[in-house]
Parts: C-alpha cells; structure tokens; sequence
C-alpha cells in the first residue's frame, strides 16, 4: 500500500502560530507539496532514466525534521536538507522535486519508486543499508526536550525519564531510544515510559509545552531549533547521545544514481559549498568530514 503524503504545515518564527494550531495540521492525507528548485548545468555527468524516475529531475523523499527540513512562512519546504539537496540537482545538471512523507512513509515510498532517493533525516543504520545504499552528508544525535521549568527535574537520556509520559516520532530513532530507555527502567525496578507516537515534531513539541507530556525524544537539532523557536520555553536537556550518520538513500539497485550523488557530494566538499550550507543554517558542528 502506498503511504499516506502529510500535509504541508507552515513553521514561522512566531512559535505562537505552533501553540495556537492556526498553522499547522498535525496529520492527514494530501497530495506531497514539491518544489523545483536547484536547476542548471553543473560540472558533473547529467544522470537520466531508469536511475531517476523522471529526465531531468531528481525527485527526492523528504518530511519535517526542522532545522533540516521545514516549511518556512510562504510555505515552502527549507534547511539544511533542501540546500544539500537542490546543491546535489545542480551539479547533475538537473532539477529537484520534493515529495514530503510522515517519516514512517519515506523508506515505503522509495521501495514502490515514488522517489529517486530519500533525503529526509534518515539515520544510516544496519538494518536501512540491508535496503538502501547511502551518500552521508551530516552526523546528527538523539536528544531530549522538555518544557524549560522541566530543565533541572530531567537530566537527559537517562533514568530520570523513568515514568515519564515521552513523545516521539513514528518511525525515528528516538522513538526506538526511549523505548530501550523504557525497557531498562522496567529492568531496574523502576515505572516504565508511556511513550506516545506522532508524525511531526511540531505537534511533539505542542504537547510538550502545553503539559501533555513531560519529554519529546528526537535529534538533537530538532531539540536546538523549536529552542530558538520558542524563545526558550522549550529547551534540551542534557547532553545529545549516540552520534550517528544521516544520508541520502537510494535503492540498492540504483547504484549509478547513488554513485552520482557521492561523486556530486564530493565536489560539493571541495568547492567549499557544502561547508557554506552547513554555516548559513549554524550546524558546522554536523560536518560529516569531520572525525567522529
């Protein structure tokens, strides 16, 4: 079955857009917002069908996983993520087409060829490598937020969520850490996590704040991001745990597109402007070139 496309939210500066709801809708079906962006000839070798479903078009899987991916007050899909991505297009002397999933649909979507390559705050993981091939472009983290009264009664990643009520994201590494968390506290005579499921991180972070649970489990730049969003009033803490890197992700049977995309990647590397990306959205410290 095909999986479902979420509908477009608009993410603005002014958190209280998020608190009122009058921007958001917090899960649906519709069809994916795209955006062709990132066009023109670059120095790399143009790629074209079967490796990419449409000539001239890379089309790429993506959600919401703000700073990386977010919808900006015209509604329209920005972050670290979208840069890298219209970058890539560019030196293969094509367009992107962005297709926004709930995280949960994006590995789906990729299987039934709805998109060329994912590029959606997808963790490299064992078990993902089983089905895709991937290009790294950013190392990320798992971190813990909570509303900023919360800072001190919560350290982290650690027993001191142990009965707490957690939110996280449907399909994400975090939810697969708070559910360890859980089973640990359990293990260690202590009350369990009551772990609630979302599709987006706005809605996470909604809750949070409005006192219906006490953590949200995600990346660490997610966690920095709603911060600056919210004026502090939601805040991390603790430190983030787990380093890990995210990539781009294509089929295992698409290793021309994915050979492109990493020679497209390393050019991007040496004529500076995948550090320029990295600087213009304040997350040099996700550098993927750097040493773990």
């Amino acid at each position: 079955m095909a999986p479902s496309h979420s509908t477009p939210r608009i993410l603005t500066g002014a958190f209280t857009a998020l608190l009122t709801g009058m921007a958001l809708a917090l899960a649906g079906c519709s069809s994916a917002g795209s955006q062709p962006e990132g066009g023109g000839s670059g120095p790399s070798a143009s790629v074209a069908p079967p490796a990419i479903i449409k000539d001239g078009t890379l089309t790429v899987c993506t959600g919401d996983s703000p700073p990386n991916i977010f919808y900006d007050e015209n509604n329209e899909l920005q972050g670290v993520e979208i840069d890298i991505a219209n970058a890539l297009a560019k030196q293969l002397g094509i367009t992107t087409k962005l297709e926004e999933y709930n995280f949960s649909g994006l590995i789906p979507a990729l299987q039934a060829k709805q998109c060329d390559v994912i590029m959606g705050s997808l963790y490299i993981k064992p078990e993902r490598e089983e089905i895709a091939n991937f290009v790294p472009y950013l190392y990320s983290g798992t971190g813990v937020g909570v509303a900023k009264e919360n800072r001190k009664k919560f350290t982290g990643l650690d027993d001191s969520l142990c009965g707490t009520k957690a939110i996280a994201i449907t399909g994400a590494t975090g939810g697969g850490a708070a559910e360890e968390l859980s089973a640990k506290c359990e293990a260690d005579g202590e009350k369990p996590l009551d772990i609630t499921l979302v599709d987006d991180a706005a809605s996470a972070v909604q809750q949070v704040l409005a006192g219906q649970v006490d953590v949200f489990v995600d990346t660490s730049e997610i966690m920095s991001f709603y911060e600056k969003q919210s004026n502090g009033a939601f805040v991390m803490t603790g430190d983030p745990v787990g380093k890990i890197r995210i990539g781009a992700a294509t089929l295992k049977a698409n290793a021309d597109l994915n050979s492109a995309l990493d020679k497209a990647f390393q050019k991007l590397i040496d004529d500076g402007t995948y550090r320029s990306i990295l600087e213009k959205w304040g997350v040099q410290s996700n550098d993927v070139t750097q040493p773990e």
